[in-house]
């Protein structure tokens, strides 16, 4: 079913799920209000200005590699390892709070930003029987859409929605009844939840993106036949940036009439805004951080991942 690239893809996510034999879900989660004012401003810390990182997920290593950012420069400052287990997508918020999907701990773990670099990690967001794999989260952090490549017992993907500064789900949701491994996460400006992933029973194009309104119900499909999903974003506008692995990054006008954006990646998997949107930050996980003009789509500059193949990239302060 897989090829060379799409095996490598998928080997940190096949190492988490062989770890959760024995492991047994949660109990069933209940319905939360839906949110209100989840965009509000929230003002970046005035340490973080001048003070920016970029934070990126190497799984194969087990690590997290913190780099310091001038400019589009980055400089690797120091390696993150304790608690650490195949962590994969992880995004920043504009104050700083830290989010990293920690698919071999089936939970989320949370640092926060100072000057002299990420601290903690002060909270867990538990993820019990699911195996998350990407996590998204609004600027004020009241809600918290996470990716599940997988579940037990139901062994499909699957979202954890998390409420109101809750360590547990509200709710999970899921897309039809297909065999599912769900790969990027987004809420978009409005407060939707945006979910990528690949179906098992159509390998030849399986990749989808689907809607959730307000992060709940049964799901909307707004984008199909995607050879292999990746990460998802918005921008402050509402429109939706994705990864085809295969082919690179499509941009769309809010979620319709998505076209082919930037291109010159070996296995782009992960991706994410800085402050202001300067830029669009790719970890390519054939060992590169990638910086992409959100105007034209040129890679402008490209950094080699030191500590390992980056899954996961957060600039910070972020978006």
């Amino acid at each position: 079913m897989f090829g060379v690239a799409k095996t490598r893809r998928w080997m940190p996510i096949l190492l988490a799920v062989a770890w959760l034999t024995g492991c047994v879900g949660g109990s069933s989660v209940p319905n939360g209000a839906a949110p209100t004012a989840l965009f509000a401003a929230v003002r970046p810390s005035a340490q973080l200005y001048g003070n920016d990182w970029v934070y990126s997920a190497q799984p194969y290593g087990n690590n997290l590699a913190v780099y310091r950012r001038k400019g589009l420069t980055l400089t690797l400052k120091l390696t993150l390892s304790e608690s650490i287990s195949v962590p994969m997508g992880t995004v920043a918020t504009p104050t700083g709070a830290w989010y990293v999907a920690n698919s071999g701990g089936f939970d989320v773990l949370v640092y926060r930003s100072t000057k002299d670099g990420p601290k903690g990690p002060d909270s867990t967001l538990q993820d019990s029987g699911e195996v998350p794999v990407n996590v998204s989260v609004t600027p004020n952090q009241q809600l918290v859409a996470v990716s599940n490549a997988t579940s037990i017992p139901s062994g499909t993907g699957s979202v954890s929605v998390y409420l109101n500064g809750t360590s547990q789900p509200s709710r999970i949701l899921t897309y039809g009844n297909d065999l599912l491994v769900g790969s990027g996460v987004a809420i978009d400006p409005s407060g939707d939840c945006f979910w990528s992933f690949d179906d098992a029973s159509n390998p030849s194009a399986p990749g989808s993106i689907v809607e959730f309104s307000q992060c709940s119900g049964a799901g909307t499909l707004i984008a199909s036949g995607l050879t292999q999903a990746g990460g998802i974003v918005f921008d402050q506008s509402g429109n939706l940036y994705y990864i085809d692995e295969a082919h690179g990054i499509y941009k769309c006008q809010q979620t319709s009439n998505c076209k082919l954006f930037a291109t010159g990646f070996v296995l782009p998997i992960n991706l994410n805004f800085d402050a202001k949107q300067q830029h669009l930050w790719v970890a390519d996980a054939t060992g590169f951080i990638d910086a992409v003009s959100p105007k034209t789509g040129a890679i402008e500059s490209q950094t080699i991942s030191i500590d390992g193949d980056p899954y996961g990239v957060a600039p910070s302060p972020g978006s």
